[in-house]
């Protein structure tokens, strides 16, 4: 029964340890003319970020009293395209409308935040629609 405990006790001190995180930022313009910064947070330089946020200069959307205006990295289904959401947010869960997003502009695919995103027609995209 004491080795049961100990060993209970060990799994949950393994499972509340996590990863630290570092935070990776990449400063973007999107199609509306927003400049934004997108911190990433990262366990590994290599590794998909764990969160994101995102602040832009210039208007933001309009949101009720419970939320507070925010932006949102997205990836466009159809075209890849990775897309710049003025969103509503409260806690870690936001809303945006689709039609409201605009492209992440790039010249070369260092300006498009995710590591896998290339830099097409002035646009960042993802392959195959996803990105980390």
């Amino acid at each position: 029964m004491l080795r049961l405990a100990r060993l209970l006790a060990l799994s949950a001190l393994a499972c509340s340890s996590g990863k630290a995180t570092t935070s990776e930022d990449h400063a973007f313009d999107d199609g509306a003319g927003h400049s934004c910064q997108a911190t990433l947070a990262k366990t590994s330089p290599t590794s998909a970020p764990v969160s994101e946020t995102v602040t832009c200069e210039g208007e933001a959307k309009q949101c009720s009293g419970e939320s507070a205006p925010c932006f949102e990295l997205n990836v466009d289904r159809e075209t890849f395209a990775i897309k710049n959401c003025p969103a509503c947010c409260r806690g870690s869960a936001s809303s945006f409308t689709s039609a409201d997003c605009s492209p992440v502009l790039c010249m070369t695919d260092a300006d498009c935040i995710y590591r896998q995103a290339t830099c097409v027609d002035g646009a960042c995209t993802c392959p195959n629609g996803y990105c980390d």
